[in-house]
């Protein structure tokens, strides 16, 4: 498919070509459903609801697909099931998922209104009701039912009756009707109304396919294709707003080289792009004087219409190969995820003769673009040669790309300080050796590990007070604008909190009602690209424990990512294959950059913002571990479990807990968070009360939760802090009155918010 550019007609360039990739998902876990064809998908946040259809008999099995983890579950059902069904309607509405209609018997239909609400794997019939004198729709199958967020109703078009609702007679009639159903009154009865609608409907038509496209401006309705004796590929949009329809003219050069017609296909919006998959198309067009076709064929030919555009994309596939593709099939579903389409069983006959369909029993996904730039990589925890890292999982990356590199700083070892004549030039292991010797000499340098979920900044210039004993101060560097704190992957007790670590600076002192603002140190960031990226790995999961990267002479991973990715391939320096004289260890006392990208099957994405992170300096006392925070009667009560090196750091005096408040300025555009010690005490235990918890600055990156920091402290100093997430429950926290309205909290760093009877079914 081709579009049309409008200045001189011409086709477009090779390069102008959208590209996509399927590629077979395999290897996965669980229990595979059986074949089948007319079953509905549907996608409920990371999940896709699998259920309905027939194949030898309808089947009222509910699969559920997770396509982070590659796995199948079925899940424990409660409730009332709706009967087994094919080509019925299916949408989602938040958690809860809608069905209408479908054939339970051939040539008997139903027009019965179920809801599952997924959080309980509940199903429950609907009572329904109808606006002033309207009638109820009728039973029927092959309609389109999609939902929309903005009006909070299900539109319902089309599909095909059996006058007669026999299973023994069967007198079909096609449909192109529209209903709405009132889904705000859920869990009481819900409400069909039959709208008004201006200008000339689409004709009657059944197996199209309906999506619907929600802006702050556009809110619309697109169906597409179907079949009324003939296969249909005319594309129409219903404006939500006006209830206008409006067809499109397909003929327009300037909308592109439609699709054959098709029906039984499938249709799902990727942003503002409808992807179209499969289905029957016309073997022999009908010409004049034929009524109807007399052959069809399963098709798998993928098109795309750009919704804001009004055109059909040209596809390019990033592999001709058909061993690379989906084979036809008809009747198959298909559900959004992300970037990605996913397409699972179907039928793939190539005549109508029942004898030569089969059902196919495979999943296939259809990228789209390149995965997203990764969030901010933050750290979990720290040791002297060790820096385990994560960041957010990526939707449809198949793998991601880490490197690391030296961050060259004015406060670091002498022998760190780099200038970069080679993108891949690294300190021998003699200079790491040397590096050692020098840190034993050298006085201590600020320690700059971050926390999950922050940013590094210049240490700020202290402010010293009497009796302040060492309090940890600045806790970063290398500082970027507007973080988001990323949520924690390991969650710990009753407090559900993930945890990671960073080191203060140590011999500072500072008042209790005193705050101190992170500096910038943006200028680190521009030196990026003068400084060399070393190889850690190609990866699986979104975290990894860092102790070494590759030594220069190894090849670099930039020239072997697609080879690894069309081998569901990874490779790491962790592997067991690698010796020492591969990988290069990391050095205690020294400060690491991070940068990852998520990877697919059609290339790397963007790389992340650059975070660093500083390894252990030996003496001081590790973080804080096994924190568990519960509820008490006038507030919260943190408990705690002391360093794990006190063995070697030795006696810890002292401990300090800080929590995120809203900084206090007199400048309302000043927002970012101050930390405000509610804790100091050689305990490891301490209540927060309700009065400081009013004051906390509640996140909402990932669930509403308060965030405080733990640290330790021996004789040389403060280690490093622990972060940690108190969930919060889900409803909205009202506004309150600051507890401390004449102090500032204490010690502020810089750490922003944003962002039976064999059933045979032969529809066609």
């Amino acid at each position: 498919m081709e579009t049309f550019d409008q200045k001189n007609e011409s086709l477009p360039e090779e390069s102008l070509r959208k590209l996509v990739r399927w590629r077979p998902v395999q290897n996965v876990g669980g229990s595979m459903p059986r074949a089948r064809h007319g079953h509905r998908a549907v996608s409920v946040k990371d999940l896709i609801i699998i259920f309905g259809g027939g194949n030898e008999g309808m089947i009222d099995e509910l699969h559920v697909f997770n396509p982070q983890k590659r796995e199948w579950y079925v899940p424990q059902i409660r409730g009332q099931s709706p009967s087994p069904a094919a080509a019925f309607g299916a949408t989602a509405l938040g958690t809860k998922i809608y069905t209408f209609g479908g054939m339970i018997e051939y040539g008997k239909y139903t027009s019965e209104v179920y809801e599952l609400q997924a959080t309980r794997w509940e199903w429950r019939r609907m009572p329904t009701k109808t606006s002033g004198s309207d009638l109820a729709p009728a039973a029927r199958l092959g309609h389109s039912f999609v939902a929309s967020q903005k009006t909070q109703k299900a539109y319902m078009f089309g599909g095909l009756t059996n006058e007669l609702n026999d299973s023994k007679r069967n007198l079909p009639r096609y449909m192109n009707d529209l209903y709405t159903l009132d889904l705000s009154a859920a869990p009481n009865a819900v409400i069909w109304e039959k709208p008004e609608t201006f200008g000339e409907a689409p004709s009657v038509r059944e197996s199209h396919t309906a999506v619907i496209y929600e802006t702050d401006t556009v809110n619309r309705m697109i169906i597409y294709g179907g079949m009324n004796g003939v296969r249909l590929g005319d594309l129409w949009y219903l404006d939500l707003d006006t209830m206008h329809w409006t067809e499109i003219k397909l003929d327009d050069p300037r909308c592109g080289i439609s699709p054959e017609p098709r029906s039984l296909h499938t249709s799902v919006l990727i942003d503002d792009k409808m992807f179209v998959y499969g289905g029957w198309v016309p073997l022999m067009s009908s010409g004049p004087g034929n009524e109807q076709e007399r052959e069809w064929k399963c098709t798998s030919s993928v098109a795309c219409w750009d919704i804001t555009k009004n055109q059909w994309i040209p596809l390019q596939h990033y592999c001709s190969d058909p061993e690379t593709m989906p084979r036809g099939r008809a009747g198959h579903c298909a559900a959004a995820m992300g970037d990605r389409m996913f397409i699972w069983s179907g039928r793939d006959g190539y005549r109508k003769a029942w004898s030569n369909q089969v059902c196919c029993r495979d999943m296939w996904e259809l990228e789209t673009k390149k995965p997203e730039q990764p969030g901010k990589i933050s750290l979990a925890r720290a040791g002297f040669n060790l820096l385990e890292v994560s960041w957010p999982p990526v939707p449809g990356a198949t793998a991601y790309f880490l490197q690391t590199g030296f961050v060259d700083t004015k406060d670091g070892p002498a022998s760190e300080k780099r200038v970069p004549p080679s993108p891949r030039k690294q300190p021998s292991v003699a200079a790491a050796v040397s590096q050692k010797e020098d840190e034993k000499n050298a006085p201590a340098a600020p320690s700059l590990i971050s926390t999950q979920g922050t940013t590094y900044t210049a240490p700020a210039p202290p402010n010293p007070t009497a009796n302040e004993g060492e309090l940890p101060q600045d806790l970063f560097d290398d500082a970027e604008k507007n973080e988001r704190t990323s949520a924690s992957p390991k969650p710990s007790g009753d407090s559900q909190a993930g945890v990671s670590t960073k080191k203060p600076d140590e011999g500072a002192s500072q008042s209790d009602e005193g705050t101190e603002k992170e500096e910038e140190a943006s200028n680190l960031e521009n030196e990026d690209d003068d400084l060399a990226w070393f190889d850690i790995g190609v990866i699986k999961d979104p975290a990894v424990n860092v102790t070494h990267y590759f030594h220069a002479r190894q090849p670099p991973l930039e020239d072997q990512i697609r080879d690894l990715i069309d081998k569901n391939g990874f490779k790491c320096v962790n592997d067991p294959c690698f010796t020492a004289d591969d990988k290069v260890p990391l050095i205690n006392g020294h400060t690491y950059r991070f940068r990852v990208c998520a990877v697919n099957g059609l290339g790397k994405g963007a790389w992340s913002e650059t975070q660093s992170f500083k390894t252990c300096t030996p003496g001081y006392p590790s973080a804080p571990s096994s924190i568990r925070i519960t509820k008490s009667p006038d507030g919260a009560q943190l408990t705690w479990e002391p360093p794990a090196n006190t063995h070697v750091s030795g006696k810890i005096l002292e401990y300090s807990v800080y929590l995120a408040v809203k900084n206090q300025s007199a400048n309302p555009a000043d927002s970012q968070l101050a930390f405000m010690r509610v804790y100091c005490g050689p305990l490891a235990e301490c209540n927060v009360h309700q009065p400081s918890l009013q004051s906390a600055y509640v996140d909402h990156t990932n669930k509403p939760a308060i965030i405080f920091r733990i640290a330790a402290k021996n004789e040389k100093g403060y280690g490093p802090a622990t972060q940690v997430r108190w969930l919060q429950d889900q409803q909205k926290m009202m506004p309150v009155r600051s507890a401390y309205p004449n102090m500032n909290p204490g010690y502020a760093y810089q750490n922003q918010a944003p962002q039976q009877k064999r059933i045979r079914y032969d529809h066609h």
